[in-house]
Order: C-alpha cells, then sequence, then structure tokens
C-alpha cells in the first residue's frame, strides 16, 4: 500500500466537514459492532466514496483531530507459542478473540486490547490505557486485565505464556456518516514486522472495514449494488501467513492475493 493510496484517501478526506475525536466517541464509541472488511484498488475506492456520497447525501463526516486526518497505527499482538489465537481463528471457532497493544503513533497514546467475537459477527472490544513503552509485551496489570476481560466473556483467563508474534504499521483514515452509527475506516501503507523481517502490502490498494452498530447499513447497501464484495481479512492472521510464521491460512489466500503479497 503505497503513499499514493494514503495521498489518493487524504483527498477524498478533505472535502468532507470534520468531525472531533470527542464527538465520535460522545455518541458512540463502536465497541459492541458487526464488521465488514473489502481491499478494493484506488480507482475503485474513488468510485466508492462518490457512491457512498450519493447514497447518504451530505451527512458523511471525517474524523479531524488538530487539522489531521490520516493517523499512523501500530500494533502488536500476542499469541502463545503454538499460536493457539491464530488456529482459533483459522478454525472459525465461536470463542475467539484477538490480544494487541495498539499505539497512535502520531500522539503517542497507547492501549491494551482485547477483541472478542460475539454472536451473530458481532465483535466486542475492551481495552485499558498503556505505557507507551511497554507496548511490546504485557505486563503484569496488563495480563491481569485480559485475564478478568476473557473470564467475563468466555469464563477462562487467558492463555499462557504469551509473547509477541506480529506487528503491524499502516495509516488510517476515518469516515462517519451523521448518526454516528458507522465507521468506514480506510487504512493504506501495511506493514508486518516481525523480529528483522518485515512485508509491505501491495501498492494502490485500500483495506476498507465498515464498522456498525446496526447490521444493515446504507454504507455496505452502496457497496453491495457497486459488486464490491467483502473480503475475509484479518491483519494479524493475514501476515501471520503472508511471512511464512503460519501454516493452513487458505480462507485468507484471496485477501492476500489482492493485497499484492502472495
Amino acid at each position: 500500500m503505497s503513499a499514493r493510496g494514503t495521498a489518493t484517501v487524504a483527498a477524498v478526506a478533505k472535502g468532507l466537514p470534520p468531525l472531533s475525536l470527542t464527538e465520535v466517541v460522545a455518541t458512540s464509541g463502536l465497541m459492541s459492532r458487526t464488521d465488514r472488511k473489502y481491499v478494493v484498488r484506488l480507482n475503485d475506492f474513488l468510485a466508492i466514496a462518490q457512491a457512498i456520497a450519493q447514497a447518504i447525501g451530505p451527512s458523511l463526516y471525517c474524523l479531524d483531530i488538530d487539522g489531521r486526518r490520516v493517523f499512523g497505527y501500530s500494533s502488536t499482538y500476542f499469541d502463545t507459542p503454538d499460536l493457539a489465537i491464530f488456529r482459533a481463528h483459522r478454525q472459525d471457532r465461536r470463542r475467539r478473540f484477538k490480544i494487541r497493544t495498539r499505539t497512535y503513533t502520531d500522539s503517542a497514546d497507547t492501549y491494551c486490547e482485547l477483541k472478542v467475537s460475539g454472536r451473530r459477527d458481532e465483535t466486542v472490544k475492551v481495552r485499558r490505557p498503556y505505557p507507551a513503552e511497554s507496548a511490546p509485551g504485557l505486563t503484569a496489570p496488563a495480563l491481569s486485565f485480559l485475564d478478568d476481560a476473557l473470564t467475563a466473556a468466555y469464563g477462562r483467563p487467558a492463555p499462557r505464556p504469551l509473547h509477541p508474534a506480529l506487528s503491524t504499521d499502516y495509516q488510517r483514515t476515518t469516515l462517519v456518516t451523521a448518526d454516528r452509527r458507522t465507521r468506514i475506516t480506510c487504512d493504506t501503507s501495511l506493514v508486518w514486522r516481525t523480529g528483522p523481517r518485515s512485508l509491505a502490502a501491495g501498492s494502490d490498494l485500500v483495506l476498507l472495514e465498515v464498522k456498525s452498530a446496526i447490521e444493515r447499513n446504507s454504507v455496505t447497501e452502496a457497496l453491495a449494488k457497486l459488486r464490491i464484495r467483502e473480503q475475509s481479512v484479518s491483519k494479524y492472521c493475514a501476515g501471520l501467513v503472508a511471512l511464512g510464521l503460519a501454516t493452513g491460512g487458505n480462507r485468507w489466500r484471496p485477501a492476500l492475493r489482492r493485497l499484492g503479497v502472495v
């Protein structure tokens, strides 16, 4: 995903009215939501942006923080030595989850996050502030937080031992509908990292995620009319497969082909 992709997304976002982070979070944090993912080329992204704008009228905003509309994200994902968390996703188990630390690189704000899969493809995320300098690992308080959250969700604590399995870096622009119930995150310049190894996704691509408090919404309906197909893709799982760190990831290979890495 090239700098050109980031610039194209930024140009689209520039034409939208701003929405502050306080306005977005105060209305709906979307910590419990349905996610739909798409991998699109830049030309398709421009058509998609126009179609969405036509579908919902002047009701699309762009997250704006201090005049910025493109933000850097860096995440570290944690797994067991035998990749039990990855395997649960590969096998599409009902009780699956992801553990990560996430740093917003423009502000250095960092969180420890747990994402669990709920009913009817619902994603539920819980998180707590985390020391930026500790982001490559998990502290004892973080493990306690994860134990409590997973016990509340699934009746069991976090697995042990947990170690950093993969890191991701990318640029994100977030579009928000007027009712604040749907967000469209537009990710570009995606890079996977593990130790000294790294792999960049293909150029001129945008990874879209439609995150909504309601399953049916005007954004996904506009994408369906354009015949833009939903894509099964997990940055963490796809990255492990792309870097050759995990096997049996056939379900993510179509997305990896679209991302230009297989």
